[in-house]
């Protein structure tokens, strides 16, 4: 009986002693799965926490906040202690300084992003899905683009990060000759290129105010190669183009060298401060030459955002300044009559947008929201507060 009692007192402790350690790992393991705990260490707190800041999983009208454990961690009890164990890596990250200060960040950031764009890829985005499925969209309340997306990601078997890459952190910068050819660029020669292109579109591919020739100038490589082999194929119409979109004017390695020369050159949006050295107006006219600031277009600013934000930012981003990541090119920055002209080009069918069925889509919206657009578009190169405006820069008003 004594024996018995304390098999049953034994028991009964090892029972209490499992309840305990198990409550305790649990405990532990969820408070691992705070935001707090998440940005407790400088290294995230001061990069990606920042950045997550601005977007609409931080803060939103309906007041509903995805945390990074609801993007990064499993609900499922075995994939939650997978992704924990697996998570020793960024550990050792922080133990040893890896990623302390930005630079050591950014310089790993692309590494870092693949490793969760391929673990997400490989789940079928299922944290995603906690909160998104295609089962319960309405597709008919979405963007008019999106609802086309997402009823062919339907049936084409995508997932959610195939497209939203950088929705709710930067993307990770790549240089124009990696975007551009994955090899050495030899950028005197993409200059001495670039003299025949600076007959139309300038000096330094600034383009003209008029639209008549957009800006090229830090586009993305990989969408100026592309725009280049349409046109050597006569698969983008462009008259003045033609005599020089040829296999022997222009062959695959002068169109990555021009791309990426292209793609490497930096225009300022305002002209910078007089220096403590005074007054020197050559040098001063010098540098005008490289500013590009587009002028203000008549449209209603506020509408325009709220239009982007629907049926633009997901693929040309937050701020209108494109997706390298997809060969997607800026908007912001580009000359506005450009612009319109290549959403004519898109209604009538005579350029390809993304799909054919985008030519309706373009149709569908009034010359008052291509307005708006428009006008929103043309304030994001602006600098905060408005210094130093460039009121000489002016486009002509487009013809209504």
């Amino acid at each position: 009986m004594k024996k018995y009692c304390l098999s049953i007192t034994g028991g009964l402790l090892l029972i209490l002693a499992g309840v305990i350690l198990w409550g305790g790992f649990n405990t532990a393991m969820e408070w691992t799965n705070t935001l707090h705990f998440c940005i407790s260490c400088h290294e995230m707190e001061s990069t990606v926490y920042q950045e997550y800041r601005h977007t609409i999983h931080y803060t939103n009208p309906s007041g509903v906040r995805a945390a990074c454990p609801d993007c990064h961690v499993p609900r499922d009890w075995v994939p939650k202690v997978v992704r924990k164990i697996k998570a020793s890596r960024e550990l050792w990250y922080w133990a040893t300084g890896a990623i302390d200060t930005r630079e050591k960040f950014e310089a790993r950031r692309l590494h870092l992003a693949e490793r969760v764009w391929q673990t997400m890829k490989d789940t079928d985005s299922r944290e995603c899905r906690n909160c998104h499925a295609f089962t319960t969209m309405d597709l008919a309340g979405q963007g008019r683009f999106a609802a086309r997306i997402h009823g062919d990601a339907v049936g084409e078997g995508k997932t959610c990060i195939d497209c939203h890459k950088g929705i709710s952190h930067h993307l990770p910068a790549m240089s124009p000759e990696t975007v551009a050819a994955g090899q050495d660029i030899d950028m005197e020669y993409g200059e001495e290129i670039h003299e025949t292109c600076a007959g139309c579109h300038g000096e330094f591919g600034e383009g003209t105010p008029d639209g008549e020739y957009p800006r090229l100038a830090g586009l993305d490589a990989r969408y100026i190669a592309r725009q280049l082999r349409l046109f050597k194929a006569r698969k983008r119409e462009n008259i003045p183009m033609i005599p020089y979109a040829t296999e022997r004017e222009l062959p695959e390695d002068d169109v990555r060298t021009i791309a990426a020369y292209l793609s490497s050159i930096e225009l300022p949006t305002r002209l910078p401060p007089l220096g403590e050295s005074g007054f020197d107006a050559f040098e001063r006219l010098q540098a005008s030459k490289r500013v590009v600031n587009i002028a203000r277009y008549a449209g209603d600013i506020e509408a325009g955002g709220r239009l982007y934000a629907k049926e633009c930012a997901a693929c040309h981003g937050r701020d209108g300044y494109g997706d390298r990541r997809r060969a997607i090119p800026q908007l912001a920055g580009q000359r506005s009559l450009y612009l319109r002209r290549q959403i004519e080009n898109f209604r009538k069918g005579k350029r390809l947008h993304d799909d054919p069925r985008d030519a309706e889509i373009f149709r569908s919206f009034p010359d008052s929201d291509i307005d708006d657009l428009l006008a929103w578009l043309s304030v994001q190169d602006d600098a905060v507060g408005g210094q130093g405006d460039l009121t000489y820069l002016k486009e002509p008003a487009p013809a209504r």
